[in-house]
């Protein structure tokens, strides 16, 4: 059985690093990159965008955030806060105007006990071997995921593929789409309770099944195929 990881927080510093704004970029008329490091560890990290691209992975020494903005006029505009144990970052947009080009790359690396929830918009999510529990909600924008050993993993996109591959068989794993695929491999050498349901689109179910197992997957689309296999 896996072992819970609880890391105490004392006092918390937020360090700039680098700061850095080079020219166009893209199709955005402006780039401009920040990054920071906290100097003591979190248990939790928050992350609520309106247009972002996230990159979680896990990592040794502090903890790191890179922010990359793209935008025509107005910076997006960001924040990053520490409250007890858990680092939230923001981005509110760009003044609410959606005919220009507005949007933020978070590149984050963490301890991988440290629990995430991440909710944008619209962006793509990709979290890399953390072991803590995840949660990822996007409105459109797809969601990957390698190497990871979370006990509980919830994933749930209106637009978008779903990939998630395992280490370590979690006990609940919840993946859901309105439009998109749905891909999850699991550790072959466990038995799963499986729940499977989509409206339109094949389903292939090919790890070891057991209604009483202690490790429950369940996945529902809307419009799109589920793969649910051994690695």
């Amino acid at each position: 059985m896996r072992s819970r990881i609880v890391v105490a927080l004392a006092a918390l510093a937020i360090v700039p690093v680098a700061a850095a704004c080079s020219g166009p970029g893209g199709t955005a008329a402006n780039k401009q990159e920040q990054s920071y490091e906290v100097t003591e560890p979190v248990t939790a990290l928050v992350v609520d965008a309106q247009a972002a691209r996230v990159i979680v992975e896990a990592g040794d020494g502090p903890i790191t955030v890179t922010e990359i903005h793209r935008y025509d006029d107005q910076r997006p505009t960001t924040s990053h806060q520490v409250d007890g144990q858990t680092l939230t970052l923001t981005e509110t947009g760009c003044g609410g105007d959606d005919n220009v080009r507005c949007d933020v790359e978070y590149r984050v690396r963490v301890p991988s006990a440290t629990s995430t929830d991440i909710t944008a918009a619209a962006g793509g999510v990709t979290v890399t071997n953390l072991a803590g529990d995840i949660t990822v909600t996007t409105q459109a924008g797809a969601i990957e995921g390698t190497g990871l050993s979370g006990d509980q993993v919830v994933v749930t996109t209106k637009a978008g593929a779903a990939t998630l591959e395992f280490t370590e068989a979690p006990s609940m794993l919840r993946a859901t789409t309105d439009l998109g695929a749905i891909e999850l491999k699991v550790p072959g050498d466990q038995a799963y309770a499986v729940d499977v349901g989509t409206t339109v689109g094949a389903s292939k179910v090919s790890v070891q099944r057991d209604d009483a197992s202690a490790h429950k997957i369940e996945v529902k689309t809307q419009v799109g195929a589920i793969s649910i296999a051994p690695r």
